[in-house]
Order: C-alpha cells, then sequence, then structure tokens
C-alpha cells in the first residue's frame, strides 16, 4: 500500500510494502480518494484534488433510466416539439448580448441531459500509441488517428493547480492535439519542428457564464476539455468522434455517468447538497449536444498519470501564466 493509505487514517505503515513515493490516488476502505505519498483529499504538492469523492459516494447505486432523463427534460425544456426553440433561449441566454456577434465566436450553451459522451473501451494494457498514431490530416499537421479508424482522433487533456487547497492557488489546463508538424512554426505556444502541438492556459477567475469561480485542479480538468471541444472544426478535418485522454477520474466519471443522476436531482448530490462546478459541467454537455448535431461523438479514455506527462507538464507551467480574468476561447484557426 503506498504510504497515503496509512497516513489517512491515522495507521503506522509497517513492511516494505510502504512505499512513500507512489503517485497518483489510493482508495480508502470507506471508498475515498487521497494522494498516494501524503495521505491528503487536496493536495498542494502532488497538484490533487479529491474533495470530489464526498459528492460522488453511492452515485453509481442510484443509476437512472432514459426514461427518468426524459421525464426530467421535458419537464424543462417542454416536449420534444418545443424542446429546440428552449435551448435556443437558452443558448441566447448564454450569450453575452452586448458585444457583436462576430466576435463572440461559437455561442455557449448549458447542456441538458439530451446527449451524454461515453467510455472508450481500450483492449486491456492497452496505451494510447498502441492505438492512435501520428497522421498528416490537415494540410501538413499531424494528428492523433485511430490506426484502423482513420475518422476517430485522440486529444490528451490536463488540468494542474498550484497551492491547490492552500492560499494563492494557481490553476491552469492544457490539452495536446497531435504530435506537430516539420516545417511549419506555430505560435501561442503550439509545438514545432516536431514537437507535441499543445494549447494551454491560466483557468480563468470567472466561469463561462459569467460567474466568479475558484481556482482548483478539478475546474482545470474540465476546463481543458471544453477548451479542445471548442479549438477546432474537428468535423471538418474529417473527424467523427473524439477520444479524450485524461487522467482525471473525475472528467470521465462526472461526464459519461454521475451527470445523469444530477441532473435528475436538479443538479443535486445524493447526499442533497449544490453540484461543484455545474458551470463547466453544464457547458461540457453542452459541448457533447452541439457536436452530436454536427456529427461528431465524444468518448473517454482514463489512463494512468504517467501516460499523460505531456499534457500535465504545459498545464502547470501554464499555471504559473498571469491571472485571466474573463472566460475566452482558444481558436486554433491555422493549426
Amino acid at each position: 500500500m503506498p504510504l497515503g493509505w496509512y497516513l489517512a487514517q491515522g495507521l503506522i505503515p509497517l513492511g516494505e510494502s510502504s512505499s512513500d513515493d507512489e503517485e497518483g490516488p489510493c482508495e480508502l476502505p470507506d471508498g475515498r480518494l487521497v494522494c498516494g505519498p501524503h495521505g491528503l483529499v487536496i493536495c498542494g504538492k502532488c497538484c490533487s484534488d479529491y474533495s470530489f469523492m464526498d459528492d460522488v459516494l453511492g452515485e453509481d447505486e442510484d443509476e437512472e433510466t432514459d426514461d427518468e432523463l426524459k421525464e426530467v427534460m421535458d419537464a424543462t425544456w417542454g416536449p420534444p416539439g418545443r424542446r429546440s426553440q428552449a435551448q435556443a433561449s437558452n443558448e441566447s441566454e448564454a450569450s453575452d448580448s452586448h458585444i457583436p456577434k462576430e466576435f463572440l465566436g461559437t455561442p455557449k450553451r448549458r447542456g441538458t441531459g439530451r446527449v451524454f459522451p461515453t467510455k472508450f473501451n481500450a483492449p486491456p494494457s492497452t496505451r494510447p500509441e498502441d492505438l492512435f498514431v501520428g497522421c498528416p490530416t490537415y494540410g501538413n499537421l499531424s494528428r492523433y488517428v485511430r490506426s484502423d479508424n482513420p475518422t476517430q482522433i485522440l486529444i490528451y487533456t490536463d488540468g494542474a493547480c498550484l497551492n491547490n487547497g492552500l492560499p494563492n492557488p494557481r490553476a491552469g489546463w492544457a490539452f495536446v492535439h497531435g504530435p506537430g508538424t516539420h516545417d511549419q512554426d506555430l505560435a501561442h505556444g503550439l509545438g514545432t519542428n516536431g514537437q507535441p502541438l499543445i494549447a494551454s492556459g491560466r483557468l480563468e477567475r470567472k466561469g463561462p457564464f459569467g460567474a466568479d469561480s475558484i481556482q482548483s485542479s478539478n475546474r482545470a480538468e474540465l476546463r481543458a476539455v471544453i477548451a479542445a471541444l471548442r479549438f477546432r472544426h474537428w468535423v471538418g478535418e474529417g473527424f467523427s468522434s473524439v477520444v479524450f485522454a485524461t487522467d482525471s477520474e473525475y472528467v470521465v466519471e462526472g461526464c459519461t455517468n454521475w451527470a445523469k443522476s444530477w441532473i435528475k436531482r436538479g443538479w443535486r448530490t445524493s447526499a442533497g447538497q449544490d453540484v461543484k462546478n455545474k458551470d463547466l459541467w453544464e457547458m461540457l454537455l453542452g459541448e457533447s449536444e452541439r457536436w452530436k448535431d454536427k456529427g461528431l461523438s465524444l468518448e473517454f479514455w482514463c489512463i494512468p498519470r504517467e501516460w499523460n506527462e505531456v499534457a500535465d507538464a504545459a498545464a502547470k507551467i501554464a499555471a504559473t501564466h498571469d491571472e485571466v480574468d474573463q472566460f475566452m476561447d482558444v481558436m486554433g484557426l491555422c493549426i
């Protein structure tokens, strides 16, 4: 067992099986997660935050049926015949009406529960590079494309927060969307000369719909996925499926599983508490619906942290950047 397993329970580690250098989470007997090296739920040294487990313990026992979700959607947005009009109104409210439309980019929308991403079913012990290889798809740029399915792309995402759970936290996000190119110099921190193509940024002080928010690793993890979804017109590059490779169980389980229960309960946990980071969850589901309408499906693959080192390092660097106030998109116009 890692050292944190003992420390979190007030136990003294005995025997050579205890390790004080094992990274990543370890699960306690009550189902909670703590960091392996220090036994903390929120650890500034490991840039980890497992406080979400307090919100989701028991969620798997309360799985909702499609009929129950349909009832909630009908009650919120009306029958299917009127739902599109309600959603259009929702998108309008989410946008900044005082800004000219041509400067807004893709409208922000709150997800309704109409579409949920799914989990990517990888064969046991399979690494991303076993299935996805660098392949030129747009100009001379390369993407991580499924070797046996050229319409499926993989994107690595990660978020980090320095001083997580401590005074003056600073969070950043990053995603890796290709192995790079050999003959173009790309700006804004993106890869050059064959280096991975990386987009990154500091987590904003305000959420996508204008509310003040906190700096945390969980928000940064969600923000990375949203940034990738709004970065390019992926369908225009010939893709019909995007697989997000992330080491965040919070993101993977949240959007594919827990959100179904949260929506049915009016965005409350099984304990009756408000769901944390609701604004980013709503926007991620809104992006899932937007892309589904365009023919693009979203899948999530939970990978070990050591398989996600490039995105992790980029997110930590982004966390050191200057503070950003307003939520803003990063758009890859020529990449």
